[in-house]
């Protein structure tokens, strides 16, 4: 591994940041948003400002984004200094008939299909919705036509589901341990890559604006 390491930082390496949107407006509810394209809390608009403020000045000149608002306030805020890509594949895993609703609103409305998410997480889909792997399937595509042929940092803003998929991707990590990937609300996630190897340098940081990445 040392042998490995010390191969890397001899290439032309490149940072990957993977962020979780900020806090959004229904966020006392607790509930599965999905594709609903709700709008960021007060604190969220808050948090967005300061995840600008922390990567304004760290080099990123490409910002890939969910097409979906709450990740969009935060894209948009670098149209000034790098290029914005909005992608399709980047949006939330879609709920079905599970979205805008709690885990317990949905335990008394859909007991059976409750205890088949949680008996089969990755793989399940509700009604009208995705699976993990589905969404595993465009996370991988993105990856595949964005980020290996990069040679640029570049800052992705997208939500909890994928950027679970991606850092479970990413890392090598048993896909049915996706749940245990913890994603607060405008988290940080930060990788160091040549294309090929991937070390991780931070997941589900908070920003730091007195200049280091702290978790």
């Amino acid at each position: 591994m040392e042998r490995k390491l010390n191969y890397l930082f001899c290439k032309n390496v490149y940072n990957i940041y993977i962020l979780r949107h900020p806090e959004v407006e229904n966020y006392e509810k607790n509930v599965f948003n999905g594709t609903i394209d709700v709008g960021l809390s007060l604190s969220g608009y808050k948090q967005a400002n300061e995840l600008f403020e922390f990567f304004k000045s760290k080099g990123v000149k490409r910002v890939y984004t969910s097409p979906l608002k709450r990740c969009m306030v935060v894209a948009e805020k670098f149209e000034s200094i790098c290029d914005i890509v909005v992608d399709n594949r980047l949006r939330e895993r879609g709920f079905g008939i599970f979205e805008s609703m709690s885990w317990e609103e949905i335990e008394k409305a859909y007991p059976e299909e409750a205890e088949a998410f949680l008996k089969s997480p990755f793989y399940y889909r509700p009604k009208g919705g995705e699976s993990f792997y589905d969404v595993e399937q465009r996370v991988k595509d993105f990856m595949d036509a964005e980020l290996k042929s990069l040679s640029v940092d570049v800052l992705i803003v997208a939500h909890g589901g994928v950027n679970r998929v991606f850092i479970a991707n990413l890392l090598g990590i048993d896909r049915n341990f996706v749940l245990r990937i913890s994603q607060d609300y405008a988290c940080i996630n930060h990788f160091l890559t040549d294309g090929d190897f991937v070390l991780v340098k931070l997941l589900n940081g908070k920003v730091c604006l007195s200049g280091s990445d702290n978790g």
